[in-house]
């Protein structure tokens, strides 16, 4: 299970780590529930490597307004803690797999 943040914690989700992928979805929201089970996989696949966390948007309102997620499912990606990318809509695990791969191999390589 992804790890839940609050928008309270969603400023310091990215610290201390290289990479870090925030889910920014909601319960009502048909794609993001088809998007977890790949994120969950991949949690794992990347243990200790790449740090994933879920954001309910109707939670934490402002703080999508703040970010400009106008679309969910969402992925926020934070490279050495500062936010870097968005990744907007539903993308199969091994799509996100190849993208992650590379994020991952530019982090390590700053």
């Amino acid at each position: 299970m992804l790890e839940p943040i609050t928008g309270a914690e969603f400023e310091t989700v990215g610290v201390g780590t290289d990479l870090t992928v925030v889910d920014f979805w909601a319960d009502w929201c048909g794609p993001c529930k088809m998007q977890t089970p790949a994120l969950e996989a991949l949690d794992e696949d990347y243990d200790g490597k790449i740090k994933f966390a879920s954001l309910d948007v109707d939670q934490n309102k402002e703080l999508a307004e703040k970010l400009q997620i106008m679309s969910i499912p969402a992925l926020v990606i934070f490279k050495h803690g500062k936010p870097a990318e968005k990744v907007v809509g539903f993308h199969p695990q091994a799509a996100l797999k190849k993208y992650l791969d590379q994020k991952l191999a530019e982090v390590t390589a700053d």
